[in-house]
């Protein structure tokens, strides 16, 4: 028998929603430089598919919630973790995470995802 995550994923949006902050994640592509020669890399990443989510952001040094839910070897590639609500767009793939400002660069991303339904996306992310 299948458990139905439905409330714990309106619990984190909503929470996420009243604790959080508007930002924008985006998800970069790339085409090679020049399409004739394709072998000399890519060029400037483009933006291919932005998303307006609410985030919650947690030190990833010291006691904080950060340290209670990854690994210390990812912490410590970054400066802070943003924790993002399911929304209905998958946000595994995106590249950046724009803040009143602020680019924040995706180091690593996990998915809290018991069986099919996401309830939580981890975001390690450094400036």
């Amino acid at each position: 028998m299948a458990t139905d995550y439905t409330e714990f994923v309106q619990l984190a949006q909503e929470l996420i929603a009243e604790n959080g902050r508007d930002v924008t994640l985006q998800k970069l592509a790339a085409t090679a430089a020049d399409v004739t020669k394709p072998w000399k890399g890519a060029g400037t990443p483009t933006v291919a598919q932005t998303k307006a989510v609410p985030a919650v952001f947690v030190p990833a040094s010291g006691s904080g919630l950060g340290r209670d839910i990854v690994k210390e070897e990812l912490l410590d590639r970054v400066e802070q973790v943003a924790l993002v609500a399911p929304t209905d767009v998958s946000l595994e793939g995106f590249h950046v995470i724009l803040d009143d400002g602020v680019r924040w660069n995706i180091d690593w991303a996990q998915v809290l995802k018991p069986g099919a339904t996401v309830v939580l996306y981890i975001f390690g992310v450094k400036r």
